[in-house]
């Protein structure tokens, strides 16, 4: 016993005539924080990119505060404000509006904070890294299934299709331009933008519930919807009316979507955007800031999710959500 007390004080010594102090030590490694703003905490989205960021960080010794804009410019204005206030060594955000986060984010680079920007992309403000799906690309793949269940239904692409549109908000703009983008090709598609006044299940219901009126059976095919609050609000417009005629397209993977995939009789794909990735390559990319590197832009590519693979894609989503469950 005395020995092995001899050799603890010998290391102890030996570290403090190397002028070291491990205390110190420790306490400069876990000192480094990062402020997390989520756009909207309503969205599992939001949320698992966050739980992943916080694993990251928990692995290597960083302090991640979670933080929620609800949806509210002027919120995540205030957050960001706050964030820089208290010195964060680096901000993750994923902007409600890309143009109104620009002051913001200029404002921490005048305080030397690094910025990381996930899910929309932000042009005319210097970040770090920029992390996200590929909109334009989801908004495609998904555009090209439409136009494959168009061929299956009639024997070529061609048909009626009404894509639900919200311009206030960059990242369904860019989904629904490659969406459209991919069945401009066929000249015997006819697409029709419709705009909902909000941006959630009840204004995507609200919407639809008038399309259908306007559209009776048989005179529309497809309903696009580029976001899980739009999109579940025209499923619950089109399966409450029983109109079976109609094939519901969409993106992200929300449990309503999911299920409804399930189901199979109204909702037939949605391009799954890989939240864990996103978060895992935000906080690598937040590391790399900390220590004044740069990543740039980090695309992370969607999953196409129909009948045919929705089992297989529930079972390793929810072992993911299990590994993460602490982090939320």
């Amino acid at each position: 016993m005395k020995k092995i007390t001899s050799i603890v004080l010998s290391v102890s010594m030996a570290a403090g005539a190397l002028g070291m102090n491990t205390a110190v030590v420790h306490a400069e490694e876990s000192a480094k924080k990062v402020a997390y703003i989520s756009a909207a905490n309503q969205f599992d989205f939001f949320v698992y990119i966050g739980a992943e960021i916080k694993k990251v960080g928990e692995e290597n010794g960083v302090q991640v505060d979670m933080f929620d804009a609800a949806l509210d410019v002027s919120k995540e204005a205030d957050l960001m404000s706050q964030a820089i206030l208290q010195k964060y060594d680096a901000i993750i955000v994923g902007p409600v509006d890309t143009q109104a986060l620009i002051p913001s984010i200029k404002e921490a680079n005048e305080a030397g904070i690094p910025v990381i920007n996930y899910d929309s992309f932000i042009e005319g403000a210097e970040v770090y890294a920029r992390v996200g799906s590929g909109n334009k690309d989801m908004g495609k793949t998904a555009g090209e299934y439409a136009a494959d269940m168009l061929k299956e239904k009639y024997g070529e692409v061609k048909g009626n299709v009404i894509v639900l549109s919200y311009p206030a908000l960059e990242t369904m703009n860019q989904r629904n331009e490659g969406f459209i983008e991919a069945l401009k090709e066929y000249p015997d598609v006819t697409i029709k933008e419709e705009t909902v006044e909000e941006c959630t299940a009840e204004g995507g219901q609200k919407l639809t519930d008038n399309l259908l009126i306007a559209n009776p059976e048989g005179t529309l095919d497809i309903i696009y919807g580029s976001n899980a609050g739009v999109a579940l609000g025209a499923l619950a417009s089109v399966s409450s009316a029983g109109r079976e005629d109609i094939a519901l397209v969409g993106i992200d993977n929300e449990e309503g979507q999911l299920n409804a995939l399930k189901d199979g009789r109204y909702y037939k794909a949605t391009v799954a955007q890989d939240s864990y990735s996103i978060g895992e390559e935000a906080m690598n990319a937040a590391l790399s800031a900390i220590d004044g590197k740069k990543t740039g832009d980090v695309v992370v590519p969607g999953i196409l999710v129909t009948a045919d693979n929705v089992e297989e894609y529930l079972t390793d989503d929810q072992a993911k959500k299990d590994e993460l469950e602490e982090y939320k």
